[in-house]
């Protein structure tokens, strides 16, 4: 068992009542120590990577709640990625460890001999993850129960949420992408057609492209060219406003490459996708659908024949927070908002977020509050917020699921690659974000000897991408902050 996991499991049998005093946590800091402390700290401060950024720390003993230091801590920040802490740790709160999302495929009469006179009803209920192998298991178990003609058409039914694919805040410009993909009830492959490149053996002739699943919801139109040997691949994705049904792989890729890595370009229509690829399956296995592929919403009296449940909470978290899912968290959002039963909504998750805030403490007036992901521009949120919201996380009932889904770093997730052979490799378990001219931190540092401290690092008006060498700096600088927590004070 690592120490952090003993200090957590620790924890727990102190919160329980099976240990005496003291609490877990190490030796309490002194008045000495956090003097020392602000010395190491301030000097990190003068890193020349955060001249002239705008930059916010909030640290606490986690154990003690004693505020550690304090810069700029009630000022508001675009959070980017961080903002994820707070629909994330509101999920877990609502909807609880045992929580799943629901896909089910059902039709509204009964077979006879084979046939389906009316429809078959593909109902989203907010997985992400819902992927085209699921489909055809959904096709398959059609054709079990007898079914192998549909006289009507495959319906798809994304009213368990509203119809808001995108909040305010969000950039035409990052639509074309898998961080903007439009929010559905019914999604497919995380709202991503998959697309690699590969080079043609002539230079200047056009790439070659292999898509999954097949569809015929949009079009995948080739315009890339194969480039000179070693030269920089240039492939993008474009979906032009005036035609969304079209998605166009531009730029170059270098002759004598190998296969590159998913494109992930977001689709225009994720309902449409959904019921395209199903339709697909059914004739692939066997079943004819005479109407091809509609919106619409199953009524009540439907008869549920396959039913697929996501992962649960914790897993579910672990896939959010762990690779920064956006699409997740929106759905997270939405969910929250479908709780009292009405179709879930960003207005409504909101609401619930609030109702959260104040039930750990956290004034809603301190925060601007537009999606679930952290991804709209208008998200601001301060990091003495974000650290309520972590030592709430800390002292409640599930906070071994919440460090299990906490990237750490030097080993999983969007941490994988922070920190290596520093002092912190393995030592912080925290949220990354990454936004434009932002980079946020926020998580739990573990210490030697005063046990774990839960901070807050949100860093804002950062140019350094425009600097060669820029993120890397500003990583150093990241890791002399941290670094002094674990540096004993004299």
């Amino acid at each position: 068992m690592s120490a952090w996991r003993s200090l957590c499991a620790l924890a727990l049998l102190v919160t329980l009542g099976a240990l005496p005093e003291p609490q877990p946590g190490g030796v309490a800091w002194t008045d000495a120590q956090i003097a020392r402390l602000h010395e190491n700290v301030d000097a990190a401060f003068e890193a020349p990577a955060l001249r002239g950024a705008d930059v916010g720390l909030f640290a606490v003993d986690t154990v003690r709640g004693t505020v550690l230091y304090s810069h700029n801590a009630d000022d508001e920040f675009t959070p980017g990625s961080n903002f994820k802490l707070l629909v994330g740790s509101a999920a877990l709160q609502y909807l609880g460890p045992n929580f799943r999302f629901v896909t089910t495929l059902s039709s509204d009469v009964a077979r006879k001999d084979g046939i389906v006179s009316g429809d078959l009803y593909l109902h989203g209920g907010g997985d992400a993850h819902l992927g085209a192998a699921d489909l055809h298991a959904a096709a398959l178990a059609a054709f079990r129960t007898g079914i192998r003609r549909v006289n009507g058409a495959v319906i798809v039914d994304a009213s368990h949420d509203d119809a808001q694919g995108f909040a305010p805040g969000w950039t035409v410009d990052d639509l074309p992408y898998e961080y903007a993909a439009l929010v559905s009830a019914l999604e497919l492959e995380d709202g991503v057609v998959h697309v690699y490149v590969s080079p043609s053996a002539v230079v200047g002739a056009p790439v070659k492209l292999r898509v999954e699943p097949t569809s015929g919801a949009f079009t995948v139109e080739n315009r890339a060219v194969t480039g000179v040997a070693r030269s920089e691949d240039t492939t993008d994705v474009v979906r032009p406003l005036d035609s969304p049904q079209r998605i166009e792989i531009v730029g170059s890729y270098p002759a004598g490459a190998p296969e590159s890595d998913d494109l992930e370009p977001s689709v225009p229509d994720p309902e449409i996708y959904a019921g395209d690829v199903l339709l697909r399956a059914l004739r692939d296995a066997g079943i004819t659908v005479a109407g091809g592929v509609r919106d619409g919403v199953a009524p009540r009296s439907a008869r549920v024949f396959w039913r697929l449940e996501s992962a649960a909470m914790p897993q579910l978290l672990s896939e959010f927070w762990l690779p920064s899912d956006n699409l997740m968290g929106e759905l997270f959002l939405k969910e929250l908002g479908a709780r009292a039963g009405a179709p879930g909504s960003f207005a409504n998750g909101i609401a619930v977020e609030r109702e959260y805030l104040q039930s750990i403490g956290i004034d809603p007036s301190t925060l601007s509050i537009t999606d679930g992901s952290g991804h709209s521009a208008y998200d601001r949120i301060t990091p003495r917020d974000l650290v309520t919201i972590l030592q709430s996380d800390w002292s409640g009932a599930q906070r071994s699921i919440v460090i299990d889904a906490l990237p750490e770093a030097g080993v999983r997730g969007t941490m994988k690659d922070a920190f290596t052979g520093t002092l912190l490799d393995g030592k912080v378990f925290a949220k990354t974000g990454t936004h434009r001219h932002a980079r946020t931190l926020s998580g739990f540092l573990q210490t030697d000897d005063h046990g774990p401290v839960t901070f807050s690092l949100l860093v804002n008006d950062w140019l350094g991408d425009d600097r060669p060498g820029g993120s890397a700096q500003l990583r150093e600088a990241q890791a002399a902050l941290l670094s002094a927590f674990l540096r004993e004070p004299l």
